[in-house]
């Protein structure tokens, strides 16, 4: 009975985006049944919902067969929901589990996120689903923010940054590993740095940004500090270099991210003046321009053609020699 219920939840190939479009839907569904029925049901009754349906989805995209060795489209799409409906879930049970929200629930946020990442990094090794493996990290980084949140109560913004700032670092080292046995999933731990980066940038753009927009707040004091901006810009700057050098379009997404990010902390500034960032940018790009369109040195003349039949012997592979040789014995008989 077993074996029959899982080869009803392997996906054949052929039928795989098809299943994979109606679980996105399903999905979809849930969420807006999660948002339209939050009062209208019980706790346990929307743990079992998601529940349910965060089990068959991930239940059907860890059934399906890789194709050429890696995992197809539609079984990342499948992977990608079933999680998503899985971190609702956990979140419902730790309502469940009594969780106490305000003002941030750091307890029980440790405890999902740990139990969300083995279920992502799961499929990543089993199946070799990168998304699986960045979903998974980034799920982990979480974990540990929040447990510093929960041992020390720590509240300063500079406390996240350096965590967030060692997260990136532990990304990368860990692409650096992944690069030779596993480069999808090297590229996915680049993602994750960039992520990390951004999250960074974000803790003083966020607070620059709503100034901007209504007008209210303080504006000098609440942006980055200059090594965490300095932080930012080379990871922007690296991040579109990766994306240039390999081809990958997520680093590069996340590099403009950051460089956009790195702007908004930069540019507003109650000081209008172009010391010292934006004289430093200009600087940087015109000396990279500039070594780019140097003078190039010209190259030697190329060596004159041989005169007519005084080609050296080693020149002539092409051509076949005559050798005559003169007989100077007795004349036979």
């Amino acid at each position: 009975m077993p074996d029959r219920l899982l080869e009803l939840l392997r996906p054949p190939a052929h039928r795989g985006p098809l299943i994979a479009s109606g679980a996105v839907l399903v999905t979809l569904g849930v969420v807006l049944e999660e948002l339209r029925l939050s009062s209208r049901l019980t706790l346990g009754v929307h743990l079992v919902i998601l529940a349910l349906a965060a089990g068959v989805i991930l239940a059907l995209g860890l059934q399906a067969r890789p194709e050429g060795g890696r995992p197809p489209a539609f079984q990342s799409v499948l992977l990608v929901c079933g999680l998503l409906l899985l971190a609702l879930a956990l979140a419902r049970l730790a309502d469940v589990l009594g969780a106490d929200a305000v003002p941030f629930p750091a307890g029980a946020v440790t405890w999902a996120s740990l139990v969300f990442a083995g279920f992502a990094l799961w499929p990543a090794i089993a199946k070799g689903s990168a998304v699986c493996a960045l979903i998974g990290a980034l799920a982990l980084g979480v974990a540990a923010l929040a447990f510093v949140k929960w041992a020390t109560g720590a509240g300063s913004a500079s406390t996240y940054r350096w965590l967030l700032g060692f997260a990136a670092l532990v990304y990368v080292l860990a692409s650096l590993v992944l690069r030779g046995p596993a480069p999808r999933h090297s590229e996915q731990m680049v993602n994750a740095a960039g992520i990390a980066v951004l999250a960074i940038a974000l803790t003083g753009v966020v607070p620059a940004l709503i100034a901007l927009v209504t007008g209210f707040g303080a504006v000098a004091g609440e942006t980055l500090p200059g090594v965490w901006e300095l932080v930012v810009l080379a990871a922007g700057c690296g991040l579109i270099a990766y994306g240039a050098v390999d081809r990958a379009p997520g680093p590069a997404y996340l590099g403009v991210a950051n460089l956009g990010a790195f702007a908004v902390a930069v540019g507003r500034s109650a000081e209008q003046t172009l010391l010292y960032w934006p004289l430093i940018v200009l600087a940087l790009g015109l000396g990279a321009m500039g070594a780019g369109l140097r003078p190039r040195r010209p190259l030697p003349p190329e060596p004159s053609a041989y005169p007519s039949g005084t080609v050296p012997l080693a020149s002539r592979a092409g051509e076949e020699t005559v050798v005559r040789v003169r007989d100077d014995g007795p004349p036979r008989a």
